[in-house]
C-alpha cells in the first residue's frame, strides 16, 4: 500500500483508535523514506460540553503525521463532531487526513448515545 496523498503531493495524516493500524501506516511511510510523527491524541465532545477543558476525554487515539521534512503541528485534542464532519463533508485528499472506520464509528456511537439519553430524559 502506498501512502495516499493530497493533489499537491503532500502525504495524508492517518488517525485511528488502533495503535497497530497507526504503526502499520507509519511503517509504510518509513519504507517510502518519509518522516513520521506518531502522537497520542484526546477525543473530546465540544457539542455537549462548552469547550475542551470541560469535556472529559472520550478516548485516546493515534495520529500518524507524515512529511518530507521535520515538522509538528502540536495539536493533541479534537472534538468528535469534527471527525464526523471531516468524513461527511469532504474527501480525505481535500481534508488532508484519513480517519479510520473504528474512529468514525466511535464518534457516531458517542453522539447516538447522547441523543438517546436526551430523548429518554425528555420523553
Amino acid at each position: 500500500m502506498a501512502i495516499p496523498r493530497e493533489p499537491n503531493g503532500r502525504p495524508l495524516t492517518f488517525y485511528s483508535l488502533s495503535l497497530d493500524a497507526a504503526i502499520a501506516y507509519a511503517h509504510e511511510a518509513l519504507s517510502e523514506g518519509l518522516n513520521v510523527v506518531i502522537k497520542d491524541r484526546d477525543l473530546r465532545d465540544t457539542i455537549t460540553y462548552r469547550n475542551f477543558q470541560e469535556s472529559p476525554t472520550l478516548a485516546k487515539y493515534w495520529a500518524v503525521e507524515i512529511s518530507e521534512r521535520d515538522s509538528e503541528m502540536g495539536y493533541r485534542s479534537t472534538s468528535a463532531h469534527h471527525v464526523i464532519q471531516a468524513v461527511e463533508q469532504t474527501s480525505p485528499e481535500e481534508y488532508g487526513a484519513l480517519h479510520s472506520e473504528d474512529l468514525v464509528a466511535f464518534c457516531r456511537e458517542h453522539y447516538s448515545k447522547i441523543e438517546k439519553q436526551s430523548s429518554d430524559v425528555g420523553g
